[in-house]
């Protein structure tokens, strides 16, 4: 073919099958390359179909106490879903750690409940461990109410990590006050029940 401008060229029709070959350099030749194929590496997430992706949903149908005198991880014991990300136990045969198959960059939002059975506001500190290490400015306090003003808060938040694989990240908690607990209500004649704690997961890189 006689060279033409990119801009003269027909437009190929979309979306691409991925068996077009496209033309790159590599090692200082010109070699040929399946569509299929670009973005596609060691350590690429396959964007193009929901094969590889890592993801977790899991959660707690349980009070959780805390201590004021150390931090406490919280516990997802029950895993709704998951592909390459998992619930482990700590040291303590408690399921705290989520914890990553592969390395990567991780987004982890945690859910809590909160309630306060104390008749004073109290606070509640939450934070982020990676490997047993607090994670640097991660913390956010919390206040809970007291009992006259409902006595529940609800926290969230989207943190975003990078890990290797085989490492793990755990959700810390300190009350001000032992009233503060992570706190599961049961159904209602209407809602379903609310957890006490969730967390949701996934490989966004």
């Amino acid at each position: 073919m006689a060279n033409v401008k990119i801009t003269d060229m027909t437009a190929a029709s979309t979306p691409l099958a991925g068996t077009e070959l496209l033309e790159i350099v590599q090692g200082g030749e010109s070699r040929k390359v399946a569509a299929s194929a670009i973005g596609n590496s060691a350590t690429a997430v396959p964007y193009a179909s929901l094969s590889g992706r890592a993801y977790i949903a899991a959660q707690s149908n349980a009070d959780q106490t805390g201590s004021t005198s150390a931090a406490t991880a919280v516990q997802f014991g029950t895993t709704d879903f998951s592909s390459g990300i998992s619930i482990t136990n700590n040291g303590s045969a408690q399921p705290t750690r989520i914890t990553f198959a592969a390395a990567g960059t991780y987004m982890v939002a945690p859910s809590i409940q909160f309630a306060n059975s104390a008749s004073t506001n109290y606070t509640a500190t939450v934070w982020f461990r990676k490997n047993g290490t607090d994670i640097s400015s991660s913390s956010t306090v919390v206040s809970v109410p007291k009992v006259a003003d409902g006595g529940n808060t609800f926290f969230q938040i989207v943190f975003y990590v990078q890990v290797t694989a085989g490492q793990y990240v755990e959700v810390m908690w300190l009350p001000q006050n032992t009233a503060v607990t992570l706190d599961f209500i049961s159904a209602g004649a209407i809602a379903p029940a609310a957890a006490s704690a969730i967390v949701c997961s996934e490989r966004i890189a």
